[in-house]
């Protein structure tokens, strides 16, 4: 079977949970030996032997747009891209033999739909997340109208948990037969389970910096933790829009030196994070799976997580918190950083009730998939 899978995020350009997805998933189907054809923008990127690479000719830059001005012209620069993309994947695409279509999320989406009106080909589309969830109800209407049409002119919608489904169902008026649920995993090989300080206090969040998120909900727990514990240090490692205000956020509860912005940082350093954080926070207002809560469980650092997530829905040992509950957010937080047990037992069953979410397993659903729509 020969699948043309149309990608934007690829490592190691990676912003979000949509490039460690679709790494993770093509490495995961071409070693069980599925034929992938994979369609990203010019760049430089990490190789799975096997799989074939059809780099287009338009380049995505990583940048960092920190007011409203600025957000507005990169959206618009990000629209041509996707145009330019979308051209670009279409004419390569008619020159290709594939069986199926699998596009990644509104940005790609385009290119699928004209593929599959061109080829007669079954499309799936993956929504990792909703721009209404992204923007906290504040869309973009060109994204949510491509997003409209990918759910209504593909063959199969697939998202990442039960959450993001019932929202795909109600924003775009889809029926919820038409949405597959199949989860994000982790490969746990890849996360130290060995813990190099386990005193450090360091309360640890890692992700994009964009109301979705709710890091400032996170940093006004942390000014109630700064007053109870002298030692507590909280570390956000990401970067995105938000990243200005955050900092003045930070400044105006007088918390300088007690916050740390890490920017992006590498794979290597997200390890070592990791492996000396005392605890991690996922925040989200809105948060359609939550990838980083996988990675800290994996790496046996107990885990808060909102109750606004798809990944509740598969990890019962963790804190789960309302994410505008600052006072029961920071009250957890000291309880993990202050007696010692609190959250050991929890981390060591959350690092096994995970087991589970492997992206074999992940990767053999989407199969079963493919075989489904082409017997159709």
């Amino acid at each position: 079977m020969k699948v043309l899978m149309l990608a934007w995020e690829f490592p190691p350009n990676i912003v979000g949970g949509l490039g460690r997805h679709s790494y993770n998933l093509v490495k995961a189907l071409n070693s069980l030996g599925i034929h992938v054809e994979l369609f990203l923008p010019r760049g430089k990127y990490t190789i799975i032997s096997g799989v074939d690479y059809i780099i287009l000719p338009e380049e995505i830059k990583f940048s960092v747009y920190s007011n409203v001005q600025n957000l507005s012209v990169a959206y618009l620069d990000l629209l041509e891209r996707v145009r330019a993309y979308t051209d670009a994947a279409v004419r390569s695409a008619l020159t290709k033999d594939f069986d199926i279509i699998h596009a990644n999320d509104w940005l790609t989406a385009l290119a699928g739909i004209k593929i599959k009106e061109l080829t007669g080909k079954k499309l799936i589309v993956t929504i990792h997340s909703t721009e209404y969830t992204r923007t906290i109800g504040h869309p973009w209407k060109f994204i949510e109208d491509i997003e409209r049409m990918a759910v209504q002119k593909a063959d199969v919608v697939v998202t990442v948990s039960e959450y993001s489904k019932n929202m795909i169902s109600r924003l775009y008026n889809v029926s919820p037969d038409k949405i597959k649920v199949i989860y994000n995993a982790i490969d746990q090989n890849e996360y130290s389970k060995h813990r190099l300080n386990a005193n450090s206090k360091l309360v640890l969040y890692v992700g994009r910096l964009s109301p979705q998120k709710g890091v400032d909900h996170l940093i006004r727990a942390f000014k109630l933790v700064s007053e109870n514990d002298k030692d507590a240090i909280l570390g956000i490692a990401g970067e995105g829009p938000e990243l200005g205000k955050l900092i003045d956020l930070t400044i105006d509860l007088d918390l300088q030196g007690r916050v740390i912005f890490f920017g992006r940082v590498s794979e290597e350093e997200l390890h070592l994070l990791y492996s000396i954080a005392s605890v991690f926070v996922m925040p989200s207002v809105s948060e359609p799976f939550g990838i980083t809560a996988l990675e800290a469980i994996a790496s046996r650092v107990p885990t808060i997580i909102s109750i606004e997530s798809g990944v509740s829905e598969v990890v019962n040992n963790t804190f789960k918190v309302n994410f505008w509950d600052s006072y029961q957010m920071a009250d957890i937080i000291l309880g993990i950083l202050n007696y010692n047990g609190v959250g050991d037992e929890l981390s060591k069953n959350a690092s096994a009730e995970i087991k589970k979410l492997t992206w074999e397993n992940s990767a053999r659903q989407f199969i079963d998939l493919y075989k489904q729509l082409l017997s159709n």
